[in-house]
Formats: C-alpha cells, structure tokens, sequence
C-alpha cells in the first residue's frame, strides 16, 4: 500500500552525508543573567507545549530565540546568548526543525502545520540532525546563513514525489523568508534538554549580553571563570527585535575566536 513518507522516517534512509553540527544556542533576557551566573546553570523550566516536563529549548548555530517585543527596552529586557559545545552531550529529548511551540500555536504556516508535529520529530537517531543540515542546506555554513536548496534541486536529485509531502514542506519552510509571524525559528533545529545545563569551561563557548552589563563591579571576573568569550553590543534607541543583528554578528565573532569552521 502507498503511504506518506514522514521526515523522520525518511531522513535515516536518505543519501547524504552527516554534516557537523554547530554549537546550541540558549537566548533569554539579560534581566535573568545575575541568576543564571549565580545559580551556575540554566535551569530546565515548565514548559507550556510539553505540560509536565521540565525542558531547556535551544537552537543549533543562531540565536534564533526572540522573547517578546519591547520598544523601547531598558538594558536588562535586552537579550543574551549561551553559545554552547558539549563534550558529553545532555539527555536530549526532543529534535524538531523549527520551533514546536510555533508550530503548536498556529505561527507557521499552512502547508506545513498541516501535518502532525510528531511526524518531524527527529531525536529517534543521533546522526538526523548531521543528515537534515546536508540534505535541505548542503553545508553546515549554508545552515547558519539559512540558504536552503531549491524545490526542484531536492526533488531531482533524491526523487522526491508526493509520498514526500511533509519533506517538502520543510524545505519550503526553511528557504521562505522571515516575518513578524513568522521569523528565523522556523528554520532552526530546535533542540530540547532535559536536564539543567551546568555552565563550565567545557561547555561554556562564549557569552552575548548588552555592553552595560560589563560596568557591573565583578561580573567580567565571574563571567571569565566560566568562559573566555564575552562579547557585548549596545543599546540602541531601537525596539528588541532591531537588536537581533548585532547578536548574531557577536555570535560569529565567538564562532572565529573558538576556531570554529562551520
């Protein structure tokens, strides 16, 4: 019997290579960093999508996370960056490519919530996430810059027809540009961990925060103990979101000064 052909069942089976993955990026509010440093942790948090678990949402290579819009922001409603690498990876629980709580929420568009959330739920097998950057973006670095194959190149090089409804619309999902309802976590690999995650050295890349933060008597000291990229950016007199750029121009810098070639 035909049957539709589900990403997480077609992704183990497709011919790619298993591209590397870039760092997890946890985002909050910077009014949250005096906990977080003290605490020495970000902690796994209620989550509203998935009642009853206890879960840190981040992103793999952008800082894709945006809380609520403010207009005029105070430092501290600015948000901050964790750039993370594990030596020994966390209890993941959860892969999707987008962001689920969007998709659970009706942001995302038709075609693709459409179909079932857990039909592009992708944790079944380590080596998906690798296989789901080659496969719609070709490289690692075309992941992070989101530059997604083509329609037409996915379904002529892999034979894609209309069993492939549900990967096909990931893939338009990824190459459509952002918007206000739509933005740049509908084509980042939403990854969730089920446990805190203790910050350290070893875990621990590189730190964004509003450059006001570095004034505060001890907090450089405290932030180099844990890791030796602190990068900063201003305030603007702008809203929230028009400080997104500058975040994800900082992330790189921590990308650069790691030595990591994505």
């Amino acid at each position: 019997m035909v049957k539709a052909i589900r990403l997480n069942e077609f992704l183990p089976r497709v011919n790619v290579a298993v591209a590397k993955s870039p760092p997890l990026i946890h985002s909050t509010s910077a009014h949250r960093l005096f906990d977080v440093i003290e605490g020495g942790k970000i902690l796994a948090m209620p989550c509203n999508v998935f009642g009853g678990e206890k879960l840190c949402y981040c992103f793999l290579g952008r800082p894709a996370y945006k809380g609520q819009s403010v207009e005029s922001p105070s430092e501290w409603q600015l948000p901050i960056a964790f750039v993370l690498r594990f030596h020994t990876q966390p209890a993941i629980k959860r892969v999707f490519p987008f962001d689920s709580g969007a998709f659970r929420a009706g942001r995302l568009p038709a075609y693709i919530s459409a179909f079932r959330l857990d039909g592009f739920e992708l944790s079944g097998d380590p080596n998906n996430v690798g296989r789901l950057i080659s496969f719609f973006f070709k490289s690692t670095d075309r992941y992070v810059a989101r530059r997604a194959a083509g329609h037409e190149e996915l379904k002529e090089e892999h034979s894609l027809d209309m069993r492939h409804m549900e990967v096909l619309a990931v893939g338009r999902l990824f190459r459509e540009n952002s918007s206000a309802a739509c933005d740049d976590r509908a084509a980042a690999i939403e990854m969730q961990i089920a446990e805190d995650i203790t910050l350290a050295r070893d875990n621990l890349l590189g730190i964004v925060m509003p450059e006001e933060f570095k004034r505060t008597p001890g907090l450089m000291t405290s932030l180099k103990a844990i890791t030796s990229r602190v990068e900063t950016y201003p305030h603007l007199p702008l809203g929230t979101q028009e400080h997104y750029a500058l975040i994800y121009d900082r992330v790189n810098h921590i990308y650069k000064k790691a030595g990591i070639n994505l």
